[in-house]
């Protein structure tokens, strides 16, 4: 049996820089990570030394992340792409649409179907140059994208029923928070997932930054399936479980990291 590679996003502080990043980089390698999200770390200074040096530590870069915010002017997609091909990365991500907008405060009312479409339009053409260049464009969801309702469906249903070109990044704990089991939806769009994000959280709400957000804790601690989505994730033939936590609940981001990495490994689906 193939088994997943443990992956991270985030837990690395913004301020690190040079000899910092990269100590933090090869301790989390130590703790059993394989790769990392957001390889744009790497472009500082020298790419190709920097490639060899998270090498070195047994990791590599995961993926490039395309930050299309509102009120922000589009990425330049060919950029991220030829950045992307140079690090011999294969994916790129996005991580907002115009529901998580409207959720997180950005936007005053909720999309239209035809906002939502517009937007779908465009991750299809983003799609399209993607898989024209060897690579896959994903979608990370929030819990938004299942909650918000258009002409009677989601914007998540409509992303899979319209842009076949896109991939999912599926958040299997922002799923499971909107009342989705994540489970069910990796089998059912196994050939549209890219990666998995693993994302766990206990009951309860808290207020993060005037935004309403579940009470996030260590994969494995909470309400989330984990045995039951790496399993599906090792059955479709993924490759990643990339740990995420949004905010610290009790322990700091390598103890997180640490029991993030033993908690998977323990259910014999990760490396």
């Amino acid at each position: 049996m193939n088994k997943l590679k443990a992956g991270f996003i985030g837990f690395v502080p913004f301020t690190a820089k040079g000899d910092e990043y990269y100590a933090i980089l090869e301790e989390y390698g130590k703790l059993g990570y394989k790769g990392f999200e957001h390889a744009s770390g790497l472009l500082q200074g020298d790419m190709n030394a920097n490639l060899a040096r998270v090498k070195s530590f047994g990791m590599e870069p995961i993926c490039m992340g395309l930050m299309a915010m509102p009120g922000m002017p589009e990425p330049n997609v060919d950029e991220l792409i030829e950045q992307a091909q140079k690090l011999g990365v294969t994916r790129l991500v996005t991580y907002m649409s115009v529901a998580a907008g409207y959720r997180f405060g950005m936007a005053k009312e909720p999309p239209t179907y035809d906002e939502v479409m517009k937007e779908i339009e465009k991750f299809q053409a983003i799609g399209v140059k993607a898989k024209a260049n060897g690579m896959q464009f994903m979608f990370h969801n929030h819990d938004a994208e299942f909650q918000i309702e258009v002409n009677g469906t989601t914007p998540y249903e409509l992303m899979i029923a319209n842009a076949p070109d896109l991939t999912f990044e599926l958040d299997v704990g922002w799923a499971t928070y909107a009342g989705v089991d994540p489970v069910n939806l990796i089998y059912r769009i196994k050939d549209r997932i890219g990666a998995l994000h693993i994302k766990d959280f206990v009951p309860g709400k808290v207020d993060q930054r005037g935004n309403t957000m579940p009470r996030f804790t260590t994969p494995g601690t909470g309400i989330l399936n984990l045995s039951g989505v790496l399993e599906a994730g090792v059955a479709i033939g993924q490759e990643w479980a990339i740990v995420e936590q949004d905010f610290q609940r009790n322990l700091s981001q390598k103890e997180t990291l640490a029991a993030a990495y033993l908690n998977m490994k323990e259910t014999g689906f990760v490396e």
